[in-house]
């Protein structure tokens, strides 16, 4: 029988939030969920190492381990065909590659690569690219809250853990939203300048209301009259952002997360837009135990990324 034992925190620190799950591997070797805490990032970064730490506390667990994640915006990930060559050769080839499809300037930025093969015989290499300040930052708070980290994940990947259904996820922030659709030669990540944000100030200025009015009556009652031509305008950039991709990657069911998210009308904006079913489903690591249905679902947009980390750990 396999012991029981407590997996790494699942650490999710976002731009206005920061969340932490706890998980452990069950007799089954199962990995689940036992808590998650979460906590708005204060607004003088500084003290998001005490909120990390704090959190941890309210979890009730002394696991120190955590696993951290990149988005979109820090790190990029893709599967490339390399022909027959030696090491230091791979090596060289994979940074060029890098330089050939990070969003940003590797010459100018300093830039992590990383690279290792995943099917020698077909001469498949995973190569991850990762801005450096990006990286350290969240190391950083992580260490400052006491904690050591075992890995640092992509979104994008821990995206597919929580929903492996769905052929693209839709992470919808309160200022920019990330697009990730999975595909043969790894996640393709697409940062949408755009979310939650939006729609507030449409209401805000479709009501002429302050936008903590704004807000309350958005997660109330949506649009509902007010911040329409906002939420359209929304939904056509993430319809131009999956006209890209769409292509080669075709995309039949996409999934919601991220407290945007919760939009009343949102999903089915989309829908009747893109001709893509899409939901806001809540993720297998998060029916546990611990927590009933509904505050499960009440809770996925806000904890999926954090309950996926937290399942990173393999057995």
């Amino acid at each position: 029988m396999v012991k029981i034992r407590s997996l790494p925190l699942g650490v999710d620190i976002g731009k206005t939030r920061i969340r932490v799950a706890a998980a452990i591997r069950t007799s089954s070797g199962a990995p689940e969920v036992v808590g998650v805490a979460s906590s708005e990032m204060p607004e003088d970064g500084e003290f998001a190492a005490a909120v990390l730490e704090d959190l941890r506390r309210e979890l009730g667990t002394r696991e120190r381990r955590c696993v951290l994640s990149l988005p979109a915006s820090g790190g990029v990930l893709r599967v490339v065909r390399f022909p027959e060559m030696s090491d230091s050769e791979w090596r060289n080839a994979a940074r060029f590659e890098s330089e050939r499809f990070a969003p940003w300037n590797t010459k100018e930025i300093a830039t992590v690569v990383r690279a290792h093969w995943i099917n020698v015989r077909d001469g498949l290499v995973a190569i991850g690219v990762a801005r450096e300040d990006a990286l350290r930052s969240r190391v950083t708070c992580a260490c400052r809250a006491g904690l050591s980290v075992s890995g640092v994940d992509h979104d994008a990947c821990a995206m597919r853990r929580a929903f492996p259904f769905a052929d693209a996820v839709l992470d919808v922030g309160c200022e920019s939203s990330s697009l990730h659709v999975f595909s043969a030669s790894g996640p393709i990540s697409v940062t949408i300048p755009a979310g939650g944000s939006l729609v507030t100030a449409g209401i805000c200025r479709d009501l002429g209301i302050d936008s903590t009015a704004a807000e309350r009556r958005k997660r109330i009652l949506g649009t509902a009259g007010a911040g329409e031509a906002a939420r359209d305008a929304f939904v056509a950039r993430v319809d131009a952002a999956l006209t890209e991709v769409r292509e080669h990657n075709p995309i039949r069911r996409l999934a919601m997360t991220g407290n945007g998210a919760r939009l009343p009308g949102l999903a089915e904006a989309l829908e009747a837009t893109t001709g893509a079913m899409v939901d806001v489903p809540v993720s297998d690591l998060l029916r546990v135990p611990a927590y009933p249905d509904d505050v499960a679902r009440s809770a996925a947009p806000d904890w999926t990324l954090a309950a996926s980390l937290a399942a990173w750990e393999t057995p």
